[in-house]
């Protein structure tokens, strides 16, 4: 994949010469920069992709570029404005940070200036950004949890997350339903640098593929019936930080091909845009399903799978992991807030049983026969087993 720039910055100036100058010092920076002369090939890249940052000239040869400003807030983006002016006229300042603008510079301005602007722009769209997306994610009520194990081949899964996390390749984990991969996924991104950023996390089960493209990639307002105003996708709410898609599998053809789009290019458009926006965050997918056998029954992208799965991981069973039973049932009283304890009969239970529904039908066995049962300790007679 490409590495990600600073931030993207629209140059809007009819002076060649000092455009080109602007863009290659921008540039040198680290930011991606576009060039634009006049008012009309503004509004053309703004309508291709989206900006952090723009940087627009007051006069141009067919307008002026408050047009653009006014095109900028109009559509809602989250991009800083700089107007830049060889007006002395505050009243002109005034009405232009009014309209929108953040920031203005008189002509001409040292391009030390200029750097400087731009970065601090670029640090108050990103909390703009970061403050959109903390909303987001403290309304899916998203909280991390600890993984408990004594099994070996756990332990040795483990024990490679301090090269897996700092590590940007997609992570993709197998194991059955209920054996705790939203929790090794999180693992992952807390053993990485990205741990101080979003870790955003979906199911794929169970949703439409319209329902799956909007909350992956958010909509523009009007998009659709019913969309009143825009929403930001959960790529962009986990930007910088890690995407988590429990259940990969049951994506259809249409997502499969857009979240390509994504890992090839890092960019992709919110429904109802063709506006590009830049994406930058490291996926963790999983699945319960063999992914080879649905790509061999045609429901699932080779290209896709392979892209998916830059390292691979298998976690076990709780069945073949009986080390691991009492470890976790002693968390789960913990949790639960159980005072009782276990009965060494219970135990023999708990390892004899085949835990179809793994570490998740544990945790509601151990929280029923707490709730339900009677005397200092779980019995056998206490476990809801196969219930």
């Amino acid at each position: 994949m490409r590495p990600v720039s600073a931030g993207r910055v629209l140059v809007l100036d009819d002076e060649e010469d000092l455009a080109g100058l602007v863009a290659g010092a921008l540039g040198e920076a680290g930011y991606e920069a576009s060039v634009a002369h006049t008012v009309a090939a503004a509004k053309r890249l703004l309508h291709e992709r989206e900006f952090e940052v723009a940087l627009l000239d007051m006069h141009l040869p067919d307008g002026k570029g408050v047009e653009v400003l006014r095109e900028i807030v109009d559509s809602g983006a989250m991009t800083e404005v700089i107007m830049l002016t060889g007006d002395r006229d505050i009243s002109h300042v005034v009405q232009v940070m009014k309209l929108g603008a953040s920031d203005y510079l008189t002509k001409p301005t040292p391009l030390s200036d200029l750097e400087l602007a731009v970065g601090q722009a670029r640090d108050r769209q990103r909390l703009r950004t970061e403050n959109r997306a903390l909303k987001v994610r403290l309304e899916r009520h998203e909280s991390p949890s600890a993984i408990v194990t004594e099994d070996p081949a756990y332990l040795h899964l483990l024990s490679g997350l301090p090269q897996i996390g700092p590590s940007d390749l997609p992570v993709l984990i197998e194991g059955e339903s209920g054996t705790g991969k939203a929790l090794l996924a999180r693992a992952i991104h807390e053993s990485s640098h990205r741990r101080l950023e979003p870790f955003v996390e979906m199911s794929c089960m169970g949703r439409t593929d319209a329902e799956l493209e909007a909350e992956l990639f958010g909509y523009e307002r009007g998009a659709f019936a019913g969309a009143a105003e825009r929403k930001l996708g959960l790529i962009e709410v986990a930007d910088r930080g890690t995407l988590y898609l429990d259940e990969i599998g049951a994506l259809g053809a249409s997502v499969q091909a857009k979240l390509l789009k994504v890992l090839e290019t890092l960019e992709f458009s919110r429904l109802g845009s063709e506006r590009l926006v830049r994406a930058s965050m490291r996926l963790v997918t999983s699945t319960s399903r063999n992914l080879n056998d649905l790509v061999a029954a045609g429901t699932f992208r080779k290209e896709v799978l392979y892209q998916l799965n830059g390292i691979g991981l298998r976690i076990p069973p709780l069945r073949e992991r009986p080390n691991d039973i009492l470890p976790l049932a002693l968390h789960f009283l913990r949790l639960h807030g159980v005072r009782r304890g276990l009965s060494p009969q219970a135990l023999d239970a708990l390892k004899a049983y085949a835990w179809p529904g793994n570490v998740r039908e544990l945790q509601m066995v151990i929280r029923r026969a707490g709730a339900m049962g009677l005397g200092e300790r779980i019995e056998p007679r206490d476990l809801p087993l196969g219930q």
